[in-house]
Parts: structure tokens; sequence; C-alpha cells
């Protein structure tokens, strides 16, 4: 059975893909590689990992939900009301991943086309490599991605696949098997609350990453470096100022990789993708690694027992005080704030990695002190990131209750519209431009303001105003719209002007408005007159008669407006 080598089959992709994600980094000048802060605002915070102690106001429940979900509704914020904050988060990290595997939902009759291998409603996660149909089976893996955010259940879990995914990642595309870019998302879920050692053992040995990173073609005749130097340099050391690991320890890495491969058959035939240790592919020489790991040699061992020098290799990476800092970067700036200050780093960088260390580098009790802590609710975090195309997208659709796919059969026609509108603002789902992940979360001195450019942030104006107006194509001939008469009759007071711009301000944008910005909305809804009543006339007019049309339209016709002014602040892209 012949091997797959990353981006084989890369000739392929024109036929699937509708949009190739633009560049989002072209022409940014990357920044020193330790963390520094150019927000002065950000610099001066000084509350560190203790516990906040202030009183939970909505605005604070906003906040942690947008951080640790795509999206929120006011149902999700009324459901935390009254809770303590340890209880909500008790709530909040808790993984529900028991999801139907994804099917064969790709077939096109009309053209001829239709997998053999795998009946239609059947799941492919186990199927055959097929050439022809591993490009309709990563779309529909997309696509079910999509529908498990947009699920009723959506939790932490779905943020946190985002969080691994960004931060060890593969591209579907480049290793274009299906059965394996799923077995590398269900990997991922696994081990999304868990323990870090135990994730990065299992991402080594996983039969996409040894396809990605080649290492199912690294053996003694000739190490590949490729994943010895990302296990280091990427998913568990850094670039800091204090990694001072050398090229002599990426050799030495690469040699005790060595005999780490893939089962060719399993990927060939029926049957889930299989990883193995080959004693005959694996160096039995002693690795010697450099002062930064305490010049730990690990010795050769022949047969299966090279297999150990992994656990070996591993255990002295997590020694290292580095590592657990390392992951503690990593989750920083993804939940909090895209740049680390000189006092984020001595008070909430510093004691967050001995949590982590302490917990044998366990990442639950390390993100529940991060998501509690008076750092994360400090009025300078909140809403002051900027949203991905996911957070962006995703969210618009959570938070206005879009209609869902009927069925999984109709998933991959009825989100492949998602898929491709995220990616046209620079973020397609399972692809991250490189190894690194997604330029926004990690490329200094810009970080998450490279999400926005003058292309980008058009796209996104017309994306939410396609919700808002004319509705959201799903196809040449489907198109969806929000319905907003029912999304405000969900608000506490929609019959309140100030209430109702208050709480759509609280679901969909970033920081507070100012009274200015507040006051151009509400003209909206009073249709240009000055006294509140003007719009709670015409809501409770409306209310009265719903099946009246022309009550209907009469508020739509100040809604949709008001919205859309809203949607276009800068504000909006926050969070």
């Amino acid at each position: 059975m012949f091997p797959i080598r990353p981006g084989q089959y890369r000739h392929l992709e024109p036929l699937y893909r509708e949009v190739f994600p633009p560049d989002l980094s072209k022409g940014q000048k990357p920044g020193k590689t330790e963390n520094f802060a150019k927000s002065s605002r950000f610099d001066e915070i000084g509350e560190g990992i203790e516990p906040f102690s202030g009183t939970l106001t909505d605005h604070h429940l906003a906040h942690i939900l947008k951080r640790t979900r795509f999206g929120t509704t006011m149902q999700e914020i009324k459901s935390l009301r009254n809770k303590s904050l340890s209880a909500i988060l008790d709530e909040i990290l808790v993984v529900s991943i028991d999801y139907p595997e994804p099917i064969n939902n790709y077939n096109k009759p009309n053209e001829g086309k239709i997998d053999l291998d795998v009946p239609l409603g059947s799941s492919f996660v186990n199927a055959a490599f097929n050439d022809d149909f591993e490009g309709d089976r990563i779309i529909a893996l997309k696509t079910w991605m999509i529908g498990r955010i947009l699920s009723p259940n959506s939790g932490i879990q779905e943020k946190m696949l985002l969080f691994w995914w960004n931060f060890l990642p593969i591209k579907l595309w480049d290793v274009f098997v299906s059965k394996s870019c799923y077995g590398y998302i269900k990997m991922l879920n696994r081990h999304v609350l868990g323990n870090f050692k135990d994730l990065i053992k299992d991402l080594t040995m996983d039969p996409a990453m040894l396809v990605f990173l080649s290492g199912a073609f690294n053996n003694k005749e000739n190490p590949d470096e490729n994943y010895g130097r990302e296990l280091q340099e990427l998913f568990c050391i850094g670039k800091g100022k204090n990694a001072g690991y050398i090229e002599k320890d990426v050799q030495a890495a690469a040699r005790v990789l060595t005999g780490w491969t893939i089962d060719w058959e399993s990927i060939h035939t029926e049957g889930p993708p299989i990883s193995y240790f080959n004693p005959e592919m694996h160096h039995t020489g002693s690795k010697t690694f450099s002062a930064f790991y305490g010049n730990k040699v690990i010795e050769g061992k022949e047969g299966m027992a090279g297999a150990g020098e992994l656990d070996e290799m591993l255990e002295m990476i997590f020694a290292t005080n580095e590592s657990s800092k390392f992951i503690a970067r990593k989750l920083y700036t993804f939940f909090v704030a895209s740049e680390i200050s000189d006092l984020a780093e001595a008070n909430v960088i510093t004691p967050m990695a001995a949590i982590i260390k302490g917990n044998n580098y366990n990442i639950r009790p390390a993100l529940k002190a991060l998501l509690s802590s008076a750092h994360f609710f400090h009025p300078e975090i909140m809403g002051s990131m900027i949203k991905s195309p996911m957070d962006f997208i995703l969210g618009l659709w959570r938070n206005f209750d879009m209609p869902a796919a009927q069925n999984p059969l109709g998933e991959k026609d009825f989100y492949s519209a998602i898929l491709w509108n995220m990616g046209g603002i620079g973020q397609e789902v399972g692809d991250p431009p490189n190894v690194a992940g997604w330029p926004p979360y990690y490329q200094a001195p810009n970080y998450d303001k490279i999400w926005i450019n003058t292309d980008s942030i058009t796209k996104r104006a017309l994306a939410s105003d396609s919700m808002i107006f004319w509705g959201y194509w799903i196809s040449s001939s489907v198109n969806i719209s929000a319905d907003l008469l029912k999304y405000v009759q969900g608000f506490e007071h929609p019959e309140d002007p100030n209430s109702l711009i208050a709480e759509f301000v609280l679901l969909n944008l970033g920081p507070a408005l100012s009274p200015q910005q507040i006051e151009m909305a509400k003209n909206i809804l009073l249709n240009g007159q000055e006294q509140d009543y003007y719009w709670a006339g015409a809501w409770l007019t409306y209310m009265a008669s719903p099946t009246n049309q022309s009550n209907a339209n009469i508020v739509l016709n100040r809604l949709k407006p008001a919205f859309q002014l809203l949607l276009q602040m800068g504000e909006s892209q926050l969070m």
C-alpha cells in the first residue's frame, strides 16, 4: 500500500475549495519574539491570578460566555445569574463530546458522483482512502464541525478545539485522508480540558500529524527533523527569551522519534487509521541533549523498547520551567488578551504556570483559575479582543438564533456557505495557513489586529447586513433570514428602546458604547422623534396583533437600520 505524503494531493484542492483564504499577514513585519505589550492600557493592569471578588453583572457574564464559546444568547446569560463564579465555571468547563460521526451527505447522483464505499447517510470515518472522494469527505467534515458549533449543546469543547487546532495544527487539505483528519479531531476532543502531556504524546503518534509533519517518514537512515523541531519550537517550549534549546536538541529529538510511522494498509482499507512503532526504522544510538535540558542523555534502545524513548524525551521537556510557562502564555493570549505585559507575565503567567506544573500539566485547574481571576475581569480586558472570523460569523448565527440544518444529510449543503464566508475573511475551518496556526494569534506586533483590513472589514459588514436585510444565501436557491421579531421578543424589555439597545449591545458588541452612539441607534427606533413612547407604542401595537403585517413592518423598518448601525460600529468587532 502506497504512503501519502503531506500536500501530495494539493493539486485537487481547487476542485473542492470555493475560496482560498487571503493571506492576512502579508506585508506584516514580524516583531520581537519575546512578550511585550504594545497597547499601554494592558501595561497598566496590575491585577493578577487572584480570584475576582466583585459583583457579577450581565456584562461580566457575557464576557465569560463570549470568551468560552462562539457568541452568546440572552437565555444563556439569564441561566448564570445569581450563581457564584466558581459554580458558573464548573458549569461552563464541562465537556460533552458525544457527537454522531460525520456522514456521506456529499453524493451528487445528477453529476454521476456516488461514493460506492460509503452508502448515503453512513459514516465515512473508517472508509478506505479514495482520492476521488477525499475532498468531498473533507468538506463534509468541515461543515460537520460548523454544525457542532451551532448546535444547542455547543460549549467550551468547541472553543477549546479551536484553541488546540491553532496551537497544535494540521492542515486538512495537506493530510487529505479524511479518516485520519477525523481521528485527529477525535484525539483533540479527548484532551480538550485534560492533560497536556498526554495530549502531546497522542499528538506525536497521531496518524494525521505523522503525515502533516512527515513523522511517518522519519527513520534511522535519514532522520527528519520537522516534528522534532516543531515539538520544541511551537508545541512545548516556544521561542521566548528563556527558551534555551539549540539545534543539537532538534537533531537529538528527531533521532528519538525515528520509528513512529503509519500502517499504510489501514489507510487504504476499511477500518480506523493505525500508527505504530517500527523498531527497524529506529535509531538505536544514544541521544545527548543540551544544557537547557540538563545535558540529558537518552540511552539508545533496541527492539520495541525503543518506543519508550519518546516517554523519556517528553518527561525531559515537561520538566523545564519554560514548558509550563509556554502553555500558560498560549492560554492567556487565546482567552484573555493578545499581548502579554510585564505585569501580566509576573502576576498571571508565572503563577498560572505553577498551577499547571503543580497539577501535572492538567489544563482544567489552570484555565479555571485564569477565567475566575481579577485580571480576566479587568475593565481593560473585557471587550478588548478582536473577533476571529469564526467568532464573528458563528457568533452572529448563534446570537440571532439562525435556522440550523434539519438533519445531518443537509449539513454539507447548509453550512458550506458559512465555511466559505469565514474563509473569505481569513479563517477556513480546519486549515490554518501554516504549522504555527493563524497569524493573529501569535504574530507580533499586530496580533489580532491582523484580522481586520479594508477587505475583511467590508466583507464582515456585508455578512451582518445580509442577516438583517436580505437574508443569508445558503445556495443559489435557498435564502434564510434572521427572525428579528422573534429575536427581540426574547429580550427582557423590548418595548423600552434604552433596554433593547443595551441588550443588543451586550450580546453582539464588545465594550460599552458612548451616549452619542446609543443616541444614534435610539433615534432610528424612535423614527426621529424625541420620546421613548414612539418606539414603545409601535412595539406594543405589533405585540397586540402580531399577524398584522403592517404593524410588523413598522417595527422591522426601525429595527433593521438600528441593528445595522450597531453592527457596523467598531465595537461589534470586539468581544
